[in-house]
C-alpha cells in the first residue's frame, strides 16, 4: 500500500511491526494513511508489517514512531535509521 509523500524529507527510515494475530492486514491499511509513511506492507517472519518512511527530522520520526506504536494491534516496533555514507 502506499501512502502520501513528506515533502523535502532529510530522514529515510524503516519500521519493523508485530502486530495482534490475524490483525496485519487492518494494521497494514491504517499505517499507511499516515503522513511520513512512503509504503507499508505485509511481511513474513519476525515483524508483520514492513513500513518505508520519509520524514523532515528526528523528531518527526519519533511522533510517527509513537502514532503507529500507540494504534490499538501493534504490540510492538523496530525502527531502523537509514545510513548516510
Amino acid at each position: 500500500m502506499r501512502s502520501s509523500g513528506v515533502e523535502e524529507a532529510a530522514l529515510k527510515a524503516c519500521v519493523l511491526i508485530k502486530v495482534r494475530p490475524g490483525r496485519h492486514y487492518r494494521a497494514t491499511e491504517k499505517i499507511a494513511t499516515l503522513p511520513g509513511v512512503k509504503e507499508a506492507f505485509s511481511v513474513m517472519g519476525t515483524a508483520d508489517v514492513a513500513v518505508s518512511v520519509e520524514v523532515k527530522d528526528l523528531r518527526a520520526l519519533t511522533a510517527l514512531g509513537t502514532k503507529i506504536g500507540n494504534l490499538h494491534d501493534v504490540i510492538t516496533t523496530e525502527t531502523l535509521i537509514a545510513a548516510e555514507a
